[in-house]
């Protein structure tokens, strides 16, 4: 796939993951429905390389129900997932879902670090009985599929507008670039007329090698995968990559004592749990250390692992900080009253 469409999807992805984000830079609690539709299409039309987008359904958005395993009220009611389509200039389709939310507890417990496995049949039936996703995964597929957004549910959508064929593409950063992969098998069995692909950027692994074996199989030819080599999220979860997080920065930047023990405390579960990339459309972006935000203090390792997991990739794609919205820093109130 061409520079371009990286760029256009990219753009896509990070809009999406800002959709509940005001333009001051504020994570909205329980936004409206107009709210982020508004953001969406604003952001989108401003865009350089996604202005020719239309959004068409949605947004659907599953508010953090505030209440499961370690989730508590003050996390209720921020999204844990934004999903959007948008019909492109030539007909095709984009389905869109969003990363993490740091508000939502339940994003980040749940989706982002259950990493402990199901069958993967369970919702995609053709998918090998040893095929398994993590728990997190799976719950936000399903908390995907089953958040209707004003025009509908997302499966019904696709088939009213695909009965007689087209291509669509399910895109997502981090988070929604794992829950893309299995998304993409799922609308790959019910859209029989269209023809499908995944495009991720930044994605932790969704499943076991055995998913990753069989999503390779099925979307051959038709999935690319984008990864920043200094990003830490796309070494998780797998035992065999997951190591170099303890050097990634080195010799400029140490990795803090503690992740480097937690990675060596977690090595023979992750093994077992056998957590793999998929191959197929393996694109590595050649990443380096931003030596501006190095400042020999012990936030370095965050703001660098920060950088390579957003901006980063607007970088290695030659894109601007102007093409696509991003939020504003907000200061905290120390910070405002220094100004």
């Amino acid at each position: 796939m061409s520079s371009k469409e990286a760029k256009i999807n990219l753009t896509l992805a990070f809009v999406l993951n800002n959709a509940t984000i005001d333009d001051k830079g504020n994570v909205l609690q329980n936004p409206s429905a107009s709210v982020v539709q508004a953001n969406i299409v604003n952001r989108v039309k401003q865009s350089t390389y996604a202005k020719d987008f239309t959004l068409v359904w949605g947004p659907s958005v599953f508010l953090d129900p505030g209440t499961k395993n370690g989730s508590d009220s003050d996390s209720k009611g921020y999204s844990a997932n934004v999903t959007a389509v948008f019909k492109g200039p030539s007909g095709d389709f984009r389905v869109v879902t969003s990363g993490t939310n740091g508000k939502s507890n339940y994003d980040v417990n749940e989706e982002d670090n259950d990493i402990l496995q199901t069958q993967a049949n369970a919702l995609i039936s053709d998918a090998p009985s040893d095929a398994n996703i993590s728990n997190g995964a799976m719950a936000g597929a399903n908390n995907i599929l089953g958040t209707t957004a004003s025009n509908g549910d997302l499966v019904s959508y696709l088939q009213s507008q695909l009965a007689s064929g087209g291509a669509v593409t399910v895109v997502g950063h981090s988070l929604g670039g794992a829950l893309a992969s299995v998304l993409a098998l799922y609308l790959k069995a019910k859209l029989s007329s269209a023809t499908l692909s995944c495009f991720t950027f930044a994605a932790p692994t969704a499943g076991n090698q055995q998913f990753a074996d069989y999503f390779d199989q099925t979307m051959a030819g038709a999935s690319t995968r984008f990864f920043n080599s200094k990003d830490t999220v796309p070494n998780a979860w797998s035992a065999s990559t997951i190591t170099n997080i303890k050097k990634i920065y080195s010799p400029d930047v140490a990795t803090p004592s503690d992740i480097v023990k937690n990675i060596d405390k977690n090595l023979g579960w992750l093994a077992l749990l056998n957590y793999q990339q998929p191959t197929a459309g393996r694109q590595q972006l050649t990443g380096a250390v931003n030596e501006t935000l190095v400042e020999h203090n012990d936030q370095d390792f965050a703001r660098q692992a920060g950088y390579q997991h957003i901006e980063a990739y607007l970088d290695l794609l030659g894109m601007q900080a102007t093409d696509v919205w991003q939020p504003p820093v907000v200061a905290t109130p120390a910070q405002a009253s220094a100004a």
